[in-house]
């Protein structure tokens, strides 16, 4: 009988603690741990996966923006298509194999004959690839240009697609090799098969900075730009036609000028992009944050020349072995209510799953050890409960067992919040909040160096002291500029609400600050901010000797964008769509635009922060809303409507910039209405 009850007691250990594995491994917290170990094998196999000796980076760093912003070049980002057209002209010239631009061209510049020049230039060279997305090409090759080339595209692949795959935590850590930029970028890339029409997991080979200490050429892109426009200048004008092969004869007949720079990139297949904070391509990989974008298209170059993506082990071979761990572990500690037994089979199965998951690693498959860990983890305690449950006359010693460990305070916050003291990144909803200084270059003119730090030092201290009297944390300073977040480290409960009310104190704390330098300099100054509310990755992020406890993804790049848009639109505080509905009841507000930023295809609503609805005015209320009566009517296309309204709205705030503007599209589409697809979309041409 006895030995029935023990089976019968032990086939029910495995059954619960069976199902408390499959119901933590639906909570996430096993991907986590296995996302986790995944990156840091990544971190120490990196160094030891071959690298391709036949390729180089081209960088649009910092360098290159300084050296092309400044006399006599003076080029802001994005900078003209003419100079992206010398850049690969020279490459070309230099006697680059393949030239993999990652940078996707989405909009028209100003200049369609600039965009006609990059075109015939990334057409003609044959060893040009450009990036795009599925929905569509660059536009630098519309519909007619290809038709009318269509041999240039039918010989060879000239496009690739950046599908990267981004994990929880916003991590890259897979990629789609199929019409990848890639997979054109090698030798052979004529082959119409692909390697595999899924996402694959990348091995890789470094970060930039390990890259660039391993051997990997690095160079920045602005001496191959200055050196591509004498290039591209005589091919010009010796084809004005500009024909893509007798440009691209003529490009490759030319020689760059004599240096190390040149040299490095003859022969070999050369990726093309942005490594700056201006560019705003920064992504994060197993091996850290912020990264250029154009190092995922190098990582699976290098995989795809290795053949040694890494390939996962079956799921349910990782099912099957957690299962077996669950049963031997229960097994084993079912004759003693000692727990040494169970304690050292866990501790060897820990051992073993976490050695095998390595060396299955370094030869090139993918055993994720969470679960099997998480059956080990919760099979020693379905049988120390066990144990705790049968011996009962054991009690004092038990707690004080336990108790040797942790506090029960300590203990009680754990198991009320698991993630209270996770470190690393992980995904909440922030507002964040950039601010700066308009005119800045104008300012910086007038003022003697030291007066400009003194100005800038008073700015920012007022700033700051409203953002943290609002419960913000300041993130950083970005020369004139703030960035701050709202809602962490500690939670706040209302953190986009706290973010308007903080930027409406700077504003009041800038006015104070101009009654006093004006008086003294002669100029008063102005400020441009934008706020977003979002999930973002947020943790500390950089390297063992510096770290910076931040925020990454879209959220924060949108809130960026935001305070740029407001020279563009006339405002001052740009709100995004989730931060607009969150404080619409406590906030005067009107709409702005439906933005759409560049590199996204979608169009956000976006509003200007007026006022606290506690302390505005009548007059300041009837402009909010005939202003937003006037928006809903041009959007809805009745523009003699918004026209009227617009009109009335001027009276109430004379010499606002964005009814003015409104009123003078509405006059204009009254008098000569847009064509059927006109949609009321502000696009941003810049990042």
């Amino acid at each position: 009988m006895k030995s029935g009850a023990d089976s019968f007691q032990t086939g029910r250990s495995v059954l619960v603690a069976g199902l408390l594995v499959m119901s933590l491994a639906f909570t996430g917290m096993v991907e986590r741990i296995d996302l986790w170990w995944f990156d840091s094998l990544q971190a120490m196999g990196s160094s030891r996966a071959s690298l391709p000796q036949d390729t180089a980076l081209v960088l649009i760093d910092e360098q290159s923006l300084t050296t092309l912003g400044n006399a006599p070049f003076s080029m802001r980002w994005p900078w003209p298509r003419t100079a992206f057209a010398a850049l690969l002209a020279v490459l070309q010239a230099a006697g680059a194999e393949r030239i993999a631009v990652d940078l996707i061209f989405f909009e028209s510049s100003a200049a369609a004959e600039q965009d006609l020049l990059l075109g015939a230039v990334a057409a003609g060279l044959p060893g040009v690839i450009l990036a795009t997305v599925t929905e569509r090409l660059p536009v630098v090759w519309p519909e007619s240009f290809r038709s009318s080339n269509s041999g240039l595209f039918d010989q060879r692949k000239k496009w690739g697609f950046v599908r990267s795959v981004a994990d929880a935590g916003s991590v890259i850590r897979r990629y789609h090799p199929c019409g990848s930029l890639a997979e054109a970028a090698q030798l052979n890339s004529s082959s119409a098969e692909c390697l595999s029409e899924a996402p694959v997991l990348l091995r890789w080979r470094g970060n930039l900075e390990q890259l660039r200490t391993r051997g990997v050429p690095m160079l920045s892109a602005a001496p191959f730009v200055v050196a591509g426009w004498e290039i591209l200048g005589q091919a010009a004008q010796a084809h004005p036609d500009l024909d893509p092969a007798g440009l691209a004869a003529a490009i490759t007949a030319s020689s760059p000028p004599p240096g190390l720079t040149f040299d490095e990139v003859r022969g070999k297949t050369v990726f093309v992009g942005a490594n700056a904070a201006a560019t705003f391509d920064a992504v994060a990989t197993p091996l850290g944050a912020p990264e250029p974008g154009v190092i995922v298209q190098w990582n699976a170059f290098a995989n795809l020349r290795a053949d040694d993506y890494i390939r996962p082990v079956w799921s349910p071979v990782v099912w099957i072995l957690a299962l077996v761990a669950l049963v031997l572990l229960i097994w084993a500690g079912r004759e003693s209510l000692s727990l040494i037994r169970p304690a050292i089979t866990s501790m060897v199965f820990l051992v073993v799953v976490v050695a095998s998951s390595a060396g299955l690693f370094l030869a090139g498959s993918w055993l994720p050890p969470g679960l099997i860990m998480a059956a080990v983890l919760i099979g020693f305690t379905v049988v120390a409960a066990e144990s705790f449950r049968v011996e009962r006359a054991r009690k004092q010693e038990i707690q004080g067992w336990f108790g040797a460990y942790v506090s029960p305070a300590v203990v009680n916050r754990l198991l009320a919040d698991p993630d209270a003291i996770e470190l690393g990144g992980e995904q909440r909803e922030l507002t964040i909040m950039f601010s700066d200084i308009a005119g800045f270059t104008t300012i910086s003119e007038r003022l003697q160096p030291a007066e400009l730090v003194t100005l800038i030092n008073r700015f920012l201290e007022g700033q700051t002291e409203r953002i943290i009297d609002c419960g913000g944390y300041l993130d950083k300073y970005i020369g004139d500029a703030v960035m701050a977040v709202f809602g962490s480290p500690e939670p706040l409960e209302n953190h986009a609400l706290a973010a308007c009310k903080a930027a409406l104190a700077c504003r009041v704390a800038l006015g104070q600050l101009n009654d006093e330098i004006e008086e003294k300099y002669g100029l008063r100054l102005g400020m441009r901010t934008g706020i977003n509310t979002g999930d973002v990755v947020v943790g500390n992020v950089g390297s063992t000797r510096k770290r910076n406890y931040t925020v990454l993804g879209d959220a924060v790049n949108l809130a960026s964008r935001l305070e740029g848009a407001n020279k563009q639109t006339g405002t001052s505080i740009l709100l995004g769509p989730q931060t607009a509905v969150n404080v619409a009841g406590s906030m005067l507000l009107r709409p702005v635009a439906r933005l759409q930023v560049k590199g996204k295809t979608q169009a956000a609503e976006v509003f200007e922060l007026i006022a606290d609805l506690e302390q505005t005015d009548s007059d300041t209320i009837e402009f909010a809303t005939k202003f937003t009566r006037g928006f809903e009517a041009y959007c809805e296309g009745n523009f003699a409507a918004a026209a009227e309204i617009f009109t009335s709205a001027a009276v109430l705030r004379p010499g606002d910039e964005l009814t003015a503007t409104y009123l003078e599209e509405s006059r204009t589409f009254t008098s000569n209405p847009p064509g059927p697809d006109w949609r009321a979309v502000l696009k941003l041409e810049t990042k």
